[in-house]
C-alpha cells in the first residue's frame, strides 16, 4: 500500500510539473506573437541629377542659359568643388566646363562668335553617346570635350568611323574634376565623314563635340553636333531649313553600326506637305562606315523635319550649310513629354514634328508677362512667340503619341543660325531607401 501511494503521489507532482512547463511555453509564445517587433518598409527618393556644360571651345563665348536665377552652380577643374548661386539666369563659361546642381529644368550652352553660332543640350553623365557630325578633313578644328564631373578618375573609350571603316578604338583617361579635349582630326586623319561612339567605362562623364572649320586665316563656321541615343529602326531629325535660292543647303549623314546593310525609308515633312525625296525610298546605307547624301532640289517655304525608318538600328543628323559660312548640325532626338528652358535675350522659333501634335505651351515674355497657348496639326507645326520676346518658356505633350520639337536660334543680325533639339537635360531619377522601424527597442 505504501509503495502504491509513492507511486500515485510522484504521479501527480509529474502532471503538475508538465503543466507549469505548458503554461510557461504557451505565455511565452503569447508575448512573442503579441510584442512588437521591428518592420522594415521602403521609401522612395526622387530627384533630378545634376547636369553639365561644356568648356569654353574656339574662339567664341560661351554661355549657359541656366533655369532661373540662382541657380547653384559650380566650375569643374577648379580647386573648390562647393556650389555657388548664379547672380542672373545665364553663366558665362570663360574656361572650364559648368556643372549645373539638380533641377528640374533644362540647362543649354550656347557658342556665339564671328564665326558662328552653335547651342547645346547640358546633360546629366552619360555613359554612352553617340555623335553623327564633325569632320577631320583639312579644314577641322573640331574637338570632343570629355568632362569627368566626378571626384574620381574616369576611363573612356572613342569608337571612331570614317566614311571608309570603323576605326581602332581609343581609350582616355580623364583626371577627377576635369575634362579633357581631343581634336577629331587626330583620331579620324583626313576624313570629311565622321561619327563617334563614345562609351564611358568608369566615372561620371558627359562629352560634347564641337565642330569648327577653318581655311586658313577664314572661317568656315562652327556648331555643336547634340548626341543621340543608342541606334533605332526609326529616327526623327526636328528640324531643318532649305533653300531653292542656293543660298541654304543641306544633306543627311547616316551610320549604321551593326553587321548588316540597312534598307531605309526618308520622309520630309514642310508646311507644304510630306514626301519621300527621289532616291529615299529603299535606299541603301552601307554597315559599319558613314555615308553622306545631298538634300538636292528640295524647296520649301517653311522648315522642314526628317522621318527615318529602317530595319537595321542607326544613327543620323542633318547638316544645313549657310553660304554666310555658318553651319548648323540638327541630330536625331527623343520624343520628348514636359521641357522647361531660358531663352532671356533670344527669339527662338519653334518646330514640333509626329502623326499627333498636342502641346500645351506656357511661357513669359521678356516683360515678365505671362502667356499660355495650345499647339496642335499633324506630321508638322510651327510656333513662334510674340514680338515681347521670350524669358522663360515650358512645354508639355498632351498627345498620346510621340511629338519630336526642335528650335531654331538665330543672331541678332540673322546670318549666324543654331539648331536645338527640344529635349530635357535630365531624367527624374528613382532610389529606393531602406526604412526600419525601431521602436521596438524601446519597448
Amino acid at each position: 500500500m505504501k509503495i502504491r501511494s509513492l507511486w500515485k503521489n510522484s504521479r501527480n507532482e509529474f502532471d503538475v510539473r508538465i503543466l507549469g512547463i505548458s503554461s510557461i511555453l504557451l505565455i511565452a509564445f503569447a508575448i512573442s506573437y503579441a510584442a512588437p517587433v521591428a518592420q522594415q518598409d521602403r521609401t522612395t527618393q526622387t530627384d533630378f541629377p545634376a547636369t553639365v556644360c561644356p568648356a569654353k571651345l574656339g574662339d567664341g563665348a560661351t554661355t549657359a542659359f541656366l533655369p532661373k536665377y540662382g541657380t547653384s552652380v559650380r566650375h569643374v577643374a577648379k580647386k573648390s568643388i562647393s556650389f555657388y548661386r548664379s547672380r542672373s539666369s545665364t553663366e558665362n563659361i570663360v574656361g572650364s566646363a559648368l556643372l549645373v546642381d539638380s533641377n528640374p529644368g533644362t540647362t543649354f550652352a550656347l557658342n556665339s562668335s564671328s564665326n558662328g553660332l552653335g547651342t547645346v543640350i547640358c546633360e546629366s553623365g552619360n555613359a554612352d553617346q553617340w555623335f553623327v557630325g564633325s569632320s577631320g578633313g583639312i579644314t577641322s578644328k573640331a574637338q570632343l570635350d570629355i568632362v569627368n564631373s566626378g571626384l574620381s578618375p574616369a576611363l573612356v573609350d572613342i569608337t571612331p568611323y570614317s566614311s571608309k571603316q570603323m576605326l581602332p578604338v581609343v581609350s582616355v583617361a580623364v583626371p577627377a574634376n576635369s575634362d579633357r579635349a581631343i581634336l577629331v582630326d587626330a583620331i579620324v586623319p583626313g576624313d570629311d565623314s565622321v561619327a563617334l561612339h563614345v562609351v564611358t567605362r568608369t566615372g561620371r562623364v558627359t562629352s560634347y563635340l564641337f565642330d569648327a572649320r577653318k581655311k586658313g586665316l577664314k572661317s568656315l563656321g562652327s556648331d555643336f553636333v547634340n548626341s543621340q541615343a543608342i541606334p533605332s529602326k526609326h529616327l526623327v531629325i526636328p528640324v531643318i531649313l532649305q533653300s531653292s535660292s542656293g543660298k541654304i543647303a543641306s544633306s543627311i549623314r547616316f551610320l549604321v553600326p551593326g553587321s548588316i546593310d540597312a534598307n531605309i525609308k526618308l520622309t520630309l515633312n514642310s508646311g507644304d506637305g510630306s514626301f519621300t525625296p527621289v532616291g529615299f525610298d529603299g535606299l541603301v546605307v552601307p554597315h559599319g562606315k558613314v555615308l553622306d547624301l545631298p538634300l538636292t532640289s528640295l524647296t520649301s517655304s517653311t522648315p522642314m523635319s526628317i522621318s527615318v525608318d529602317s530595319d537595321q538600328p542607326l544613327v543620323s543628323s542633318a547638316l544645313t550649310q549657310f553660304a554666310g559660312n555658318d553651319f548648323a548640325w540638327s541630330a536625331a532626338v527623343s520624343p520628348f513629354t514636359t521641357v522647361s528652358l531660358n531663352f532671356t535675350g533670344l527669339n527662338p522659333k519653334f518646330v514640333f514634328t509626329g502623326t499627333d501634335i498636342k502641346v500645351q505651351v506656357s511661357w513669359k515674355s521678356s516683360t515678365g508677362k505671362g502667356y499660355s497657348a495650345r499647339i496642335s496639326g499633324s506630321d508638322i507645326a510651327f510656333w513662334n512667340p510674340d514680338r515681347a520676346g521670350v524669358k522663360t518658356i515650358s512645354f508639355v505633350n498632351l498627345s498620346k503619341k510621340s511629338v519630336y520639337g526642335g528650335v531654331i536660334i538665330r543672331n541678332t543680325s540673322g546670318a549666324k543660325i543654331g539648331y536645338l533639339p527640344l529635349s530635357a537635360g535630365a531624367s527624374l531619377e528613382k532610389s529606393s531607401l531602406p526604412l526600419v522601424d525601431v521602436r521596438s527597442l524601446s519597448r
